[in-house]
């Protein structure tokens, strides 16, 4: 009896590793020691068993041994025969490694529906063996009833066979249900929006995670009712007659009405943000008390301005402090500048004497020597290719943005004073400080070696969508009669 059942046995084994090349189920080790006779106890049996030979940090206790075995294995060493319960036993292993499998990938992952798909597909296929098996178990028996063989013996044989599948059939059965597909529901103030279908599998225990906590989650009931007549032929085809079947109801409503769907309008689309991630806000400002503007003009008024007005006062302590040194100083540089112009005009007479004869002999040579200019130099040269010593300064001294502030105060100064006499062009100086601005932002912008920061976007607000209120205008073809032909009127 068992030879019977090894090219089946091979069989559901190749099929179920060609199923499985990608999510690699029957690779996947299992406690060999565990068992569990009712399959919608599997789950709860299992985490009570690891809890018994675990620690919380999920290392096996001291003295406990566990013996790890694969799908794959059982098959080769024989261990799921249909006479000893092996549908149910394969069954039982597959649901086990499945559910350990789907609680490690996250819910939307490509391996997560992977393995779901293998679950069902397996079920289903010990399902139609179970089914087809005992229906030949029924039809051979009478059949060896006729035959020479001992019908006492087959009949135990087959009866006891028929019980063991039938067995294993109903224990299946019995615990593969299909779950209500769901989906998420949040009610808007113009209408109620519903997202696509969640895709959470039956082996899935962990609790659910609402994406905002005013989404509620809907399940999703199929419209099919086996006990309603099919609709007539009238109902479907309307008559092509110009005088309708007084029998039937009239197969044309509302002839001038035009839904929206009928138009290529925009279609709902998931927020993502793309080029404009930089603009998206960071956190959601739902559920607090200030938004970040109240919360801006309060950072300004009590430290900005505090700042800026301790600042003020410290630049109007030090003014009087600089005007008495400059007074000294100036007193001091008049005092040495009268004693050496007495000994500046000596030196000048015999300066001028050697300049005058020095100058005679370069003349020639100046005559012939001209300094080259590279056009391509000339032709490239732009505004903002001239640096400044301040700008160096402040580079080196890391005062860059108190330059900045101070350039652009001069470039208001100079703006308003132009808006206010009415002179659009700018000027030369006006030009020349918002280049030297230019060059200075460019310079520390390039300096700094920025780096990608990732920023977690608000991803709250579910989707983009246009909505209509009512029916969208379009033009109706108005019906004219035709003038009928008068022959009187001729």
């Amino acid at each position: 009896m068992p030879m019977e059942f090894q090219p089946l046995l091979h069989d559901i084994h190749t099929i179920l590793k060609s199923a499985s090349s990608k999510c690699s189920v029957l690779d996947e080790k299992f406690p060999g020691t565990f068992f569990e006779a009712k399959p919608e106890k599997i789950y709860a049996s299992y985490v009570r068993y690891m809890e018994r030979r675990t620690t919380n940090d999920g290392e096996v206790k001291n003295g406990s041994r566990i013996h790890f075995v694969t799908i794959n294995g059982r098959f080769e060493s024989g261990e799921y025969l249909p006479e000893q319960g092996g549908f149910y036993k394969l069954y039982h292993d597959i649901k086990l490694v499945c559910t350990n499998m789907i609680h490690f990938y996250p819910t939307d992952s490509k391996k997560y529906q992977l393995v779901d798909q293998f679950y069902k597909f397996a079920t289903e296929l010990l399902l139609r063996e179970c089914y087809k098996i005992g229906i030949l178990l029924t039809s051979e028996v009478g059949t060896e009833e006729s035959s020479d063989k001992d019908p006492i013996e087959t009949n135990e044989e087959r009866s006891e066979l028929d019980k063991a599948i039938a067995k294993d059939f109903l224990k299946i059965s019995t615990s593969y249900r299909l779950p209500l597909r769901e989906s998420y529901h949040v009610k808007t103030k113009d209408m109620d929006l519903f997202t696509s279908v969640i895709n959470k599998s039956s082996l899935d225990h962990r609790p659910r995670e609402l994406p905002d906590k005013n989404f509620e989650v809907n399940k999703i009931i199929p419209q099919a009712n086996p006990f309603e007549e099919a609709p007539r032929l009238g109902f479907i085809a309307a008559n092509t007659s110009n005088i309708p079947d007084p029998t039937l109801p009239p197969t044309e409503m509302m002839s001038k009405f035009l839904h929206p769907n009928w138009y290529s309008l925009p279609t709902t689309s998931w927020l993502k943000y793309g080029d404009y991630a930089s603009w998206a806000p960071a956190f959601n400002e739902d559920s607090t008390v200030l938004d970040s503007t109240s919360s801006g003009i309060i950072w300004l008024k009590r430290i900005g301005y505090l700042t800026y007005g301790n600042k003020r006062v410290g630049q109007e302590k030090e003014a009087p402090e600089s005007a008495v040194e400059d007074k000294i100083i100036t007193e001091n540089v008049d005092k040495k500048e009268g004693i050496l112009e007495k000994v500046d005009s000596k030196v000048e007479e015999v300066d001028i004497a050697e300049s005058v004869a020095q100058q005679d002999n370069k003349s020639d040579a100046n005559a012939v020597r001209k300094e080259d200019i590279k056009l391509e130099n000339l032709f490239s040269w732009k505004p903002l290719n001239c640096i400044e010593s301040d700008e160096i300064t402040s580079f080196k001294e890391g005062t860059q943005q108190d330059l900045v502030t101070e350039t652009l105060l001069k470039i208001r100064k100079l703006r308003q004073d132009r808006v206010s006499h009415k002179i659009s062009k700018p000027s030369v100086e006006e030009t020349k400080l918002y280049f030297k601005v230019r060059r200075i932002l460019k310079e520390v912008i390039v300096s700094k070696q920025l780096a990608h920061i990732p920023t977690n976007h608000q991803r709250s607000f579910p989707i983009l969508q246009a909505n209509y209120t009512g029916n969208i205008p379009v033009v109706r073809a108005q019906t004219t009669r035709k003038r009928k032909y008068n022959k009187t009127n001729r």
